[in-house]
């Protein structure tokens, strides 16, 4: 679903959180979905240091319970989203924050449209 997205490329998939943070790192990728029990790190620990990157992702976090959005958001995520949406939702997440960094000038679009999905094992 999301190399279908325009402007969108997954350049990686993390069981962990460290794994993460190194591939986040290497590929300069600007947004990554990432699973709210990823193991390795405290929510808002890995939040914050992945938002300290030179490349400054945008950080969507997802959970199969919608009441864990308040602590996700108030550990500093950028958007929430529960597994139980439908993908049309998602998508429009997506869409949202690639053109608000665009309009930003954060995000070109191209070599930079880089995301990464992390899923706990």
């Amino acid at each position: 679903m999301l190399q279908e997205e325009s402007g969108l490329e997954v350049v990686g998939e993390a069981v962990d959180a460290n794994e993460l943070f190194t591939l986040t790192e290497e590929a300069a990728a600007n947004l990554i979905m990432m699973d709210k029990k990823l193991p390795g790190f405290r929510m808002k620990e890995l939040i914050s240091r992945l938002h300290a990157l030179e490349s400054k992702p945008i950080v969507i976090v997802m959970s199969s319970n919608s009441e864990d959005s308040r602590k996700v958001l108030h550990d500093g995520a950028d958007a929430f989203v529960s597994k139980g949406d439908q993908p049309d939702w998602l998508l429009e997440i997506l869409r949202h924050y690639t053109e608000r960094a665009k309009s930003l000038g954060e995000w070109d679009g191209e070599s930079n449209g880089d995301s990464i999905e992390s899923k706990r094992s």
